[in-house]
């Protein structure tokens, strides 16, 4: 009988034991599936430039509000460069200087606010108060509201109004959010984009969480970390050492170190940007056109393209690159003519010192050039310019600088700079911005009235064919002066995990984060 009971203690407690294993199991398996249910999906980026603040109408800052998922236009850039509706619905010309432009009934604010004609006639509004390039290019004399419907008209004829309106100063945010919130809307400006501020870091990082009452299809992913890592190699070790999961701007030397690691996939596409070397022509020496000129042909652009840039890049000849139909197949731009360049400056009067650096009237033909890492292949670039140039007897200082955009507010002899030319498709954006007297980023001083005329004259041509005849007429005087030096026309490069998807590249750079970019586990 006492045996009979031990059996039967013994067989209690291990069904006991089963239904205690089997309920921790249950709880596990619960556990797990919430954890999948319930586990925010994140991403983190790493970038080679940073904004100054987060207010898109300020300078440049809009270009990342958009690149952040954050803000919206009106209309956007489709990956064939064609304009597409974003936050309007639909456009017309009525005549030459009015637009009429519907703008979507269902997008709301960040804060809840809806999105109507009134709040997008005050942001236009707002923006060409703050932003002298889109004064420039939006070229805004009036804004009625009907309901959802805007009028606008422009106070000159202006072909390109309309894909003005998807440069990134543009984003559509909320006015009186900017009033109430004062100096904290640069830092979480309220818009609409399918993600929205969740933290500022000046220079540091950007980190922004879903909108999840975003108009759109609803975003895949819960946050991203937008981080500001300015050195390219130390960009790509933090990829590696998974970090980040995105890189931009990667190094053309490092693309075959990360592909063979297996675990990651290498976006690269045509640019529409430029690096270019832009002379302060007021300066003594940098003021003579033949200067200018020698240094032109002093360079060696197929070398820079195909060995410094380990052909990642396109060799320039104006400031548009080929790929567009107003770009420079036709021009006649600067070929490699190092004993022509030296013949040249001897003519200018320029003549060899014992240091081997020209001299005029005592006056030594040295300058220095500004020059940024953000871009990798820049310093690179310059190092290769600075020994050519030192062969024909110009020596060029180098000074690194850790924000251009300040340092070209000031004083300054040349710079290596790269520009998005035409980043809606359109020539006039690059002429009116950096080419007109006077323009927003027309840091070198350079003017030329026959230019000037050409660039107006675009406002008032409606025709592709004769827009493009213009524009390259308007190179042409920008190569004869000389005021420049186009160097390559780069390719995109963005590296990231395989297991990241649905980041697309576009060739105008404004776009990355958006609703179907997602990481899978």
């Amino acid at each position: 009988m006492l045996r009979l009971k031990k059996c039967l203690i013994v067989l209690v407690a291990f069904c006991a034991l089963l239904l205690l294993l089997a309920g921790c199991t249950a709880k596990v398996s619960e556990k797990t599936e919430n954890k999948g249910e319930t586990e925010n999906k994140t991403l983190a980026v790493g970038l080679a430039q940073f904004p100054g603040n987060l207010d898109p109408a300020d300078q440049y800052n809009g270009w990342y509000v958009v690149k952040f998922g954050v803000g919206e236009t009106l209309v956007k850039i489709g990956k064939d460069m064609k304009i597409e509706p974003w936050l309007a619905e639909t456009w017309k010309k009525v005549d030459d200087l009015t637009w009429q432009i519907k703008i979507r009934d269902n997008v709301i604010f960040h804060n809840g606010t809806k999105v109507t004609g009134e709040a997008v006639k005050a942001s236009l509004e707002r923006t060409v108060a703050m932003n002298k390039r889109a004064s420039q290019l939006l070229d805004i004399a009036s804004i009625e509201v009907n309901g959802n419907e805007i009028t606008v008209k422009n106070n000159h004829p202006n072909p390109s109004f309309i894909p003005a309106l998807a440069d990134p100063f543009a984003v559509i945010v909320d006015v009186d959010a900017a009033r109430t919130m004062g100096e904290e809307f640069a830092e979480k400006p309220v818009a609409t984009g399918p993600f929205k501020i969740k933290g500022y870091a000046k220079d540091v990082e950007v980190v922004v969480e879903k909108n999840d009452n975003y108009w759109g299809s609803k975003p895949k992913l819960d946050e991203v970390v937008f981080k500001f890592i300015p050195d390219s190699n130390t960009r790509v070790m933090a990829l590696q050492a998974g970090e980040i999961q995105v890189a931009d701007n990667i190094p053309a030397e490092s693309v075959e170190a990360i592909i063979k690691t297996g675990a990651y996939q290498i976006l690269s596409g045509s640019s529409l940007r430029t690096h270019m070397l832009i002379f302060n022509v007021t300066k003594p020496g940098l003021d003579d056109v033949n200067v200018r000129k020698a240094i032109n042909m002093a360079i060696n652009r197929e070398d820079l393209a195909n060995k410094v840039m380990k052909e990642s890049a396109i060799p320039a000849v104006g400031p548009f690159p080929l790929v567009l139909p107003f770009g420079g197949n036709e021009l006649e731009g600067y070929a490699y003519q190092p004993e022509e360049a030296k013949k040249l400056l001897d003519a200018a009067g320029w003549k060899p010192g014992s240091d081997g650096v020209r001299r005029k009237n005592d006056r030594k033909l040295e300058f220095s050039v500004l020059c940024y890492k953000n871009r990798p292949e820049l310093p690179v670039l310059l190092e290769a310019i600075q020994a050519e140039l030192k062969e024909i007897g110009v020596k060029i200082n180098i000074i690194n600088v850790e924000n251009i955009g300040e340092a070209l507010k000031k004083d300054f002899d040349a710079t290596i700079y790269s520009l998005n030319t035409a980043p809606y498709g359109d020539p006039q954006y690059f002429l009116e911005t950096v080419f007109k007297t006077g323009a927003a980023s027309n840091f070198g001083k350079y003017s030329n009235p026959r230019l000037d005329l050409l660039t107006d004259k675009l406002k008032t041509t409606f025709n592709v064919q004769e827009r493009n005849t213009i524009a390259k007429e308007a190179q042409q005087i920008v190569l004869n002066d000389a005021a420049f030096a186009f160097l390559v026309y780069p390719k995109s490069l963005l590296a990231m995990s395989n297991k990241v998807e649905g980041i697309e590249l576009s060739p105008s750079e404004f776009y990355m984060l958006n609703p179907d970019v997602t990481v899978r586990p």
